[in-house]
């Protein structure tokens, strides 16, 4: 049997809820309540146990500080910067000798030549043909000048000299007959007819000297000094041509003029056409450019240059010349040539354009540079060793009304202030008035 209860305890819920005996209705209320009553004393034992947070303290907003630059001068260098093409500085055109065919190519564009190499072979059978006929015309001038040195004993003199001699001779023997006739005329021996036909021979062969004397002045005057000094000349003239012919002959075998690299010839400005193809078989005329050999002891980058600039750089400036092909520090040249005339090639709305050449030594380390690689030029086209440079950001309406905001150094208050701006540095961008050494430019 349960002992009772003191007085004041509290029964444990089981206990302290009706019997199985009692009624459905006053279970089920009794179960809600004991449900309720665990809730609430959960809820209290979670807040009892929970953290407490401190109230947060709110920190008053720190202001931004003021970005401010101090003018003072440093040195400032402006640069153009020019993409081009590397090439030889001398190139030597390589021309036919003569007309005639190509017999043999014994080297191909692209290879290294040396000086003296044989490039080409030419078939001799046509400018055999033409020395014959230079030796010919000379032999033939040489023999007309010689005749002249001696016009006075030519033969064509001494056969002048005879017909006079001979007409004289036929005119004083019928001087002669023509007097014993008159003589016997007048005593009324001859006739006067005879007589007659005497002097009419005797006037026609005076007609006979006197035109003998005419040839003979006339062949004498061959042998003069005007007829000599174009004997001379034509002399002068075969003897050229035949020097010319033979000189043609002997280069039948083209070579190398220079030691290189073996490139196409130049193409000509007025047709803008490639060159024809060099091959064994193709006839091609005196003149004809074949190949081109590239020095290559002293390299040339060749680039354009706006109008803008053009004024600004001068022949022997130093450049700094670099290249993804040849990788590495940039190589030091110079220009040597700034073209005077625009690229009136290239159409379109392009400005105008300028070339420009910078040199620079092909030993340079950096392996072996070819021919037609790209690379860039570096030139500087101002400089300034007491420029005062501001960042760009400082700059307010630049295109239009630049200024900027200097700090007054009596109220410390921020004044707009005008300025002209210069070139567009690296530091910043160049103010050429308007700032001086120690202003305090405020930056936005």
């Amino acid at each position: 049997m349960a002992e009772p209860t003191p007085e004041g305890a509290l029964l444990p819920i089981a206990d302290r809820l009706p019997k199985i005996g009692a009624p459905p209705r006053v279970r089920h209320a009794a179960a809600g309540a004991c449900a309720a009553a665990i809730v609430v004393l959960a809820g209290l034992a979670w807040l009892w146990g929970a953290p407490r947070f401190a109230p947060v303290e709110r920190k008053a907003a720190q202001p931004v500080a003021e970005r401010t630059v101090t003018v003072a001068p440093v040195a400032a260098a402006s640069f153009v910067t020019l993409a081009g093409t590397v090439g030889a500085e001398k190139t030597v055109a390589v021309v036919a000798p003569f007309d005639g065919v190509i017999r043999e190519v014994r080297l191909q564009i692209g290879d290294v030549v040396q000086a003296g190499d044989p490039l080409v072979v030419m078939d001799d059978g046509e400018i055999a043909t033409r020395v014959r006929e230079a030796q010919a015309a000379f032999l033939k001038s040489s023999i007309a000048v010689d005749l002249l040195d001696r016009w006075a004993d030519s033969p064509e003199v001494i056969r002048a000299k005879r017909t006079l001699e001979s007409a004289e001779a036929g005119l004083s023997l019928a001087e002669r007959q023509v007097t014993e006739t008159k003589r016997l005329f007048d005593r009324g021996i001859v006739s006067r007819n005879e007589y007659d036909g005497l002097v009419q021979q005797r006037d026609t062969q005076r007609k006979a000297v006197a035109s003998a004397g005419m040839d003979l002045q006339t062949t004498l005057a061959r042998g003069d000094a005007n007829s000599r000094r174009l004997a001379e000349l034509d002399l002068q003239n075969a003897r050229s041509r035949l020097a010319d012919v033979m000189a043609q002959a002997d280069g039948k075998v083209v070579r190398a003029p220079i030691g290189g690299i073996l490139s196409h010839p130049p193409v000509s400005r007025q047709t803008n056409q490639p060159a024809a193809e060099i091959a064994s078989g193709v006839r091609v005329s005196r003149g004809q450019a074949l190949f081109a050999v590239a020095d290559t002891a002293t390299l040339v980058v060749t680039g354009r240059v706006d109008e803008v600039d053009v004024n600004r750089i001068r022949t022997g400036q130093p450049v700094a010349i670099t290249s993804d092909a040849f990788p590495g520090e940039p190589i030091p040249g110079r220009l040597i040539g700034i073209s005077a005339e625009a690229d009136t090639t290239r159409g379109g709305s392009r400005a105008p354009s300028f070339e420009v050449r910078a040199a620079f030594p092909r030993d340079t380390g950096r392996g072996q540079i070819r021919l037609g690689m790209s690379a860039r030029m570096r030139i500087e086209i101002a400089s300034n060793p007491q420029a005062i440079v501001v960042p760009i950001e400082a700059v307010r309406d630049p295109t239009t009304d630049p200024m900027v905001q200097v700090r007054d150094p009596a109220s410390g208050e921020p004044r707009p202030r005008q300025v002209r701006l210069g070139a567009t540095q690296q530091q910043g961008i160049e103010i050429l008035s308007g700032l001086r050494d120690g202003d305090v430019v405020i930056l936005p």
